[in-house]
């Protein structure tokens, strides 16, 4: 592996790391803090996005703007109530195992509903995913 890939690699996990520390000293502090980090991160990545993606909305969208928003308002609202945790108290490393078990849930769902299929490949790049988060 280069050094640039080297130094990405670890720069990201830093990153992921140091936002992980502080979001539970600022948890520890006001476990109501999350509300506004979950608003202040979708307004970041809205504006991004807008400003980025759509260039200021000359870009035409591949999905109707509809669609978009119902999946936003569904993400949002799961980011919420998940903030709401932090009001019981539970550690930060505990909540972020629970949320990464979604996946887990994800896939049997799809196993038992929708008679879903998965290869080899794809059990083995789910089980590196829950590593890692």
């Amino acid at each position: 592996m280069n050094t640039k890939a080297t130094k990405a690699i670890f720069l990201v996990l830093a990153g992921c790391m140091l936002n992980n520390i502080f979001l539970e000293y600022i948890i520890k502090l006001d476990p109501g803090a999350g509300h506004l980090i979950t608003f202040c991160q979708f307004a970041f990545i809205a504006i991004h996005g807008f400003i980025f993606t759509s260039k200021f909305g000359t870009v035409k969208p591949k999905i109707y703007f509809k669609d978009y928003m119902i999946l936003n308002v569904f993400f949002f609202t799961t980011s919420v109530v998940n903030n709401w945790a932090f009001a019981f108290n539970i550690p930060v490393p505990l909540h972020m195992i629970f949320r990464a078990g979604s996946l887990i849930a994800n896939m049997i769902l799809g196993i038992l509903i929708l008679k879903k299929k998965y290869t080899l490949e794809k059990n083995m790049r789910l089980c590196s995913l829950l590593l890692l988060a």
